[in-house]
């Protein structure tokens, strides 16, 4: 249950950052990256639950180099920023 509830707080605070800035989706995700917690809790679950990998493989797909996940090793992380 605590798990859903986080995905549930993800989508809403990529929500809330782009209605408060005005910004698109992946700058509201850039965003929230640069906090520890989420950056941490996003690293564990695009490697931990099958839907959360399935969505992050569809976003380096779609974005390619200016995907903000990589895969090395078989492992996916989060790109630095720079």
């Amino acid at each position: 249950m605590l798990m859903a509830k986080q995905k549930i707080d993800w989508f809403q605070a990529i929500k809330d950052i782009r209605v408060e800035l005005g910004c698109d989706i992946l700058t509201a995700e850039r965003i929230a990256l640069n906090d520890p917690d989420w950056r941490r809790w996003v690293e564990v679950q695009i490697n931990r639950d099958p839907d959360c990998r399935k969505m992050a493989r569809h976003h380096i797909r779609n974005r390619g180099p200016a995907s903000l996940i990589a895969e090395l090793n078989g492992r996916l992380t989060i790109r630095d920023e720079g």
